[in-house]
């Protein structure tokens, strides 16, 4: 019987151990993720992960705060600024987007889906419905 795919990747993890390839578990450098950068707000020392569209970092600065990004975590611009730059180095977009290239996002079909519920709110074009008198 064929050896799964799981016992295939550990028998090679064992192999690069022995070999001194990759990490003490034997995986290769490449395939491990680097975890992401985190800031803490200059006003209220709360932690964040620094992304490349910083959309929860704005959000706190903005609602909470009531300031710019750059006063409440003045590294947060730099950080993004590397990650959109290493973002655009290693190839950018992965899977179907990439494929596609549509660019609409979720917000393509959201004029069609509010007609359709405020037809159903105001009960379709010039249809009332009677109940029991």
């Amino acid at each position: 019987m064929p050896e799964s795919h799981k016992a295939e990747r550990r028998r090679k993890q064992k192999q690069n151990a022995a070999a001194g390839i990759g990490d003490e578990n034997g995986r290769i450098p490449v395939r491990i993720k680097t975890e992401a950068p985190i800031a803490k707000c200059s006003e209220c020392q709360q932690e964040f992960k620094i992304t490349k569209t910083n959309t929860e970092v704005r959000l706190h600065s903005e609602n909470k705060h009531g300031k710019t990004v750059a006063h409440c975590f003045p590294e947060a611009e730099a950080i993004s600024a590397e990650l959109q730059k290493a973002a655009a180095s290693t190839g950018g977009k992965k899977g179907k987007d990439a494929k596609t290239g549509s660019g609409k996002g979720k917000k393509a079909g959201t004029d069609d889906l509010d007609a359709l519920l405020m037809a159903g709110v105001a009960g379709g074009p010039g249809a009332k419905k009677k109940g029991k008198k």
